[in-house]
């Protein structure tokens, strides 16, 4: 009785610190949009090409690869309220660095990169805080007002970053992600400061070496991926080989091979892999098509987002209740679904009235808000609790490396001509509306897929429907 009371008093605190962490999610996302938004800016500045502005992303990608990784796996043995004000106090000295060296670009990334390393915190803990801490009627409702809050600040980042832009300087960007300090006093407050024991795990320190031989591996791969050259790949194989050797030799790697034998971790997370890579490859994609088939400016391009971003929001503060109504399978099959149809409306309606496309990206934006609580919720649960933060560094792995490769799929499938026919009946006329459509199509199927395999994988896991 007395354990009960404890374990419910602490959860009520807990719930007092969720808007503070969902607000840091808030901050990470629309920091990222508004720099994204006027990184044109920043080449202008300091005289940079596209490639060379683009190392701001990658770098600051990798740490935050990296860095969500090491999270993840400190959170089985680091309380909560350690971990989130390292990283908050990181976000925040990281913003007023890029402030101090805005004289210099390359000052810039590494601040930055400081900047990034806090911000990870948020992919790297979240979820796997919410699946320990909060009790199974709470879970997908948070969830789900995470993602919410992650369209709403998509939106949010792309009108302000527009508007500095416009009518104020790039470095107004770098300031704003300040306010992250205000969430500091409630989350020491009301985050628990002990990590929860598993029965069976036994706290250790990470092997620093490990870190710095992982880091290297995965930086390597993800050049791999973007260059596509036997050379590269070669050395990144080699990176593989040496940080596989490394983990044995030590204690304690970062990540340890073993995890990959976990019953439903690999497999699990490669679904999650590819439903979300088809996202950021659409992404990816959808300016382009948008300028190839309906020759619009990236203005405009940037304003469709808005309505999609506003009722995804929307979508996303219930998608909570529906995953607790139907459960999460249902949920995630809902979402997919969602995501399948406006799929089909870019392949079948290409070319034909725009409306189409802001009807059918608005769909998008949707059903990736109903399948986030279906997805996050089901995947920690069906692993063992001494690895659930171990296990989900694994899987944000693995869905990064994922989606930069389709990305980079995605750019050879539309940049050559080989899709450049009609291979069912579509409103387009032209090689454009042909290769496009048919990419839409390559998605609609690869979601189709990831529907599958998410059924076979998950389908004798246990799941609470809860009433929300």
């Amino acid at each position: 009785m007395n354990e009960t009371t404890q374990e419910q008093r602490e959860e009520s605190l807990i719930l007092k610190a969720m808007p503070f962490m969902i607000f840091l999610c808030f901050m990470q996302v629309f920091s990222d949009q508004m720099f994204g938004i006027v990184s044109p800016d920043i080449a202008k500045t300091f005289a940079l090409t596209p490639a060379q502005v683009g190392w701001l992303t990658t770098i600051a990608s990798l740490v935050f690869g990296v860095g969500g990784a090491i999270y993840s796996t400190l959170s089985d043995d680091v309380s909560p309220r350690k971990l989130f004000t390292f990283g908050t106090v990181m976000f925040g000295l990281g913003s007023l660095l890029m402030v101090a060296l805005q004289f210099s670009f390359w000052l810039i990334i590494v601040a930055r990169s400081i900047q990034v390393v806090g911000a990870a915190v948020i992919p790297g803990c979240f979820v796997v805080f919410v699946r320990k801490y909060l009790s199974a009627d709470k879970q997908a409702k948070y969830l789900g007002f995470n993602t919410a809050m992650f369209q709403l600040s998509a939106a949010l980042g792309a009108v302000f970053g527009g508007m500095i832009s416009k009518y104020m300087s790039w470095q107004v960007t770098m300031i704003i992600p300040v306010l992250v300090l205000v969430a500091l006093p409630a989350l020491r407050k009301y985050l628990p400061d002990t990590a929860k024991a598993d029965e069976g795990h036994t706290a250790q320190r990470i092997n620093i070496p490990s870190v710095v031989v992982f880091s290297a591996a995965f930086a390597l791969i993800l050049l791999a991926i973007n260059k596509n050259t036997l050379l590269w790949w070669g050395i990144a194989v080699l990176g593989v080989v040496v940080y596989v050797i490394c983990s044995k030799l030590v204690s304690n790697p970062i990540i340890d091979i073993a995890l990959f034998k976990v019953p439903k971790l690999v497999t699990g997370s490669l679904v999650g892999a590819i439903v979300y890579g088809t996202q950021s490859a659409f992404f990816f994609v959808f300016p382009f098509l948008m300028q190839a088939n309906y020759d619009v400016s990236s203005a405009t391009v940037g304003m469709m987002y808005l309505p999609a971003n506003i009722c995804a929001f929307l979508s996303g503060m219930s998608s909570g209740f529906i995953t607790n109504k139907v459960g999460a399978k249902k949920g995630f099959q809902i979402g997919c679904t969602v995501i399948l149809l406006s799929q089909l409306m870019f392949g079948f309606f290409m070319g034909g009235n725009i409306a189409f496309m802001w009807v059918a990206l608005v769909l998008f934006g949707v059903g990736y808000t109903i399948i986030y609580p279906a997805y996050n919720s089901i995947l920690p649960n069906a692993l063992p609790n001494e690895v659930v933060g171990r296990g989900m560094a694994v899987n944000n792995l693995l869905k990064r490396l994922v989606l930069t490769a389709m990305i980079a799929a995605s750019g050879v499938l539309i940049s050559g001509s080989a899709l450049g026919k009609r291979l069912v009946p579509t409103m387009g006329h032209t090689d454009q509306s042909f290769i496009y459509s048919n990419v839409c199509f390559i998605f609609a199927v690869v979601i189709v897929i990831g529907m599958v395999s998410y059924y076979f994988v998950f389908k004798n896991v246990k799941e609470d429907k809860q009433q929300a």
